[in-house]
């Protein structure tokens, strides 16, 4: 696998780092992943991808996103349970229609 460092005119999103996988839009609009996200540079116009020796090489104008690693990056409630403070500070009349928790068994 080779680097390839990608270049834009705008700063790139914020949540891009390290290990994110890079896809692309192909000419014909097919999602194809292009490689690992190896580093991402201080200014955030570019980044280096290490690129799958599978992949297509991308356009010039092509269309970039990335994935985040799911095992790395993931989120939610840690333990077996959580408090929750909802505070209104307004002095308008307000309605709380629904509060949701995403929740995974875990052993």
């Amino acid at each position: 696998m080779a680097n390839k460092t990608i270049t834009f005119d705008k700063p790139l999103n914020t949540s891009l780092q390290a290990t994110d996988i890079i896809y692309y839009l192909d000419l014909s609009n097919v999602k194809q992943r292009l490689g690992k996200c190896v580093s991402v540079s201080a200014d955030r116009l570019s980044f280096v991808v290490d690129v799958e020796t599978t992949a297509k090489p991308p356009q010039e104008d092509a269309y970039f996103m990335f994935n985040k690693n799911n095992v790395i990056n993931s989120n939610g409630l840690i333990g077996y349970h959580a408090t929750v403070k909802i505070k209104n500070t307004s002095t308008e009349f307000c309605e709380l229609y629904a509060v949701n928790s995403e929740v995974s068994f875990s052993s």
